[in-house]
């Protein structure tokens, strides 16, 4: 008796939270069970895309992105789409370091090959940055730094304040991009390979344009990852929405 009214009043007092989507779970757990039997992108992965075999649809893209391969843990859906959204918009900062564990172990079993000079991170504009507080990219971007020691570069400031990509077309986020970045004063990319971090890759524009931006600036490669990625949409499913 006494001990379950102990226990019951840990779980009020000491309140354990999934380190991925930030629900509450009992203490000595560390993940709830929702984020604990996502589904991870494994097994054959395409590395432009970074979508499994089976669900890539590169073939059916015109457009080649600038970096060289980029990996994802997860897809964007269920209790992982939640997770991204209580990080970028309801100040769940702290949920940054389990998504970088995550993706940490993806770098180690698909980017094994590759050692990497800087991790750096997609920039947002001062406005944006200031009204959320932080830069969720930065703050994956540093524990990802801290995870698999490898030094974090400040690489990357907004040369201009573009509309937000969110619900804008494949043809109108790469539009949206063009030009909006550049490297910062003190930084010279050239010769250095690249991990550039982001929180969701949906069509890989902004990462693209990143890698792009390196390129110019004399970067020997450039890699993309990010917490998770948009799952690519069948063929049908397209055709389905047009008729």
């Amino acid at each position: 008796m006494i001990k379950d009214l102990f226990k019951t009043f840990s779980w009020f007092v000491f309140t354990r939270r999934c380190d991925i989507c930030g629900e509450v779970v009992p203490l000595g757990q560390g993940r709830c069970d929702d984020c604990l039997n996502a589904p991870k992108i494994k097994g054959e992965i395409c590395k432009t895309c970074g979508a499994i075999k089976q669900d890539c649809r590169c073939k059916d893209s015109h457009h080649k992105p600038e970096y060289e391969e980029f990996v994802a843990p997860f897809y964007y859906d269920g209790n992982i789409k939640k997770a991204v959204h209580r990080l970028k918009f309801a100040g769940y900062s702290e949920l940054s370091k389990g998504m970088a564990d995550e993706i940490a172990k993806t770098i180690k079993r698909e980017f094994k090959h590759i050692n990497f000079d800087a991790i750096t991170y997609v920039p947002l504009s001062r406005k944006r940055e200031k009204a959320r507080g932080y830069n969720q990219a930065k703050l994956i971007a540093e524990e990802l730094s801290k995870i698999l020691d490898i030094p974090l570069e400040d690489t990357f400031y907004k040369a201009y304040e573009n509309l937000s990509q969110r619900n804008q077309s494949a043809r109108q986020r790469r539009a949206n991009v063009f030009g909006a970045f550049d490297v910062n004063e003190n930084i010279d990319p050239a010769n250095k390979t690249y991990l550039v971090v982001d929180d969701v890759k949906t069509t890989g524009a902004t990462l693209s344009e990143c890698a792009a931006v390196l390129d110019c600036y004399g970067a020997t490669a450039t890699y993309a990852t990010a917490f998770a990625m948009r799952k690519p949409k069948s063929k049908n499913k397209d055709k389905d929405k047009t008729q």
